[in-house]
């Protein structure tokens, strides 16, 4: 279950940064709606993968530890998840402001895709088999 989760979780990364790209593009409310939830269905597959994944679950018991160590298991244990979870409210403010037809859609669909960005680790495979 671990690695197909994994794999779900890699590959819905280019949907969501492709949807992510077409709605600050186009910040209206079908690309903004795309953007978000494929999104939400990122999230739910990231905490998932958290509840199943032997890493992320050693990390959790010694959360400290990980904190002053650095690196691989800091990233996981905080900015991951939290950048994530950023990116998601930004995102769903985003599709509220396209729904409304405001200016500020782009702006928060950017700044969503920066979080985004921020949060993928660049230095795990970009495309799992």
């Amino acid at each position: 279950m671990y690695e197909a989760l994994l794999f779900l979780h890699s590959w819905v990364r280019w949907l969501v940064l492709l949807f992510g790209l077409w709605a600050l593009l186009r910040p209206e409310a079908r690309p903004g709606a795309f953007f978000a939830h494929t999104l939400t269905l990122q999230v739910g597959l990231g905490v998932l993968l958290a509840f199943v994944s032997p890493f992320f679950q050693g990390l959790l018991s010694a959360m400290g530890e990980a904190m002053r160590a650095g690196g691989e298991a800091r990233f996981f244990v905080a900015e991951h998840w939290v950048g994530g979870l950023v990116a998601l409210g930004l995102a769903h403010a985003g599709l509220a402001q396209a729904r409304r037809q405001k200016p500020r859609a782009r702006l928060l669909f950017a700044l969503a895709l920066l979080a985004l960005l921020l949060s993928i680790p660049w230095f795990r495979p970009l495309l799992r088999l």
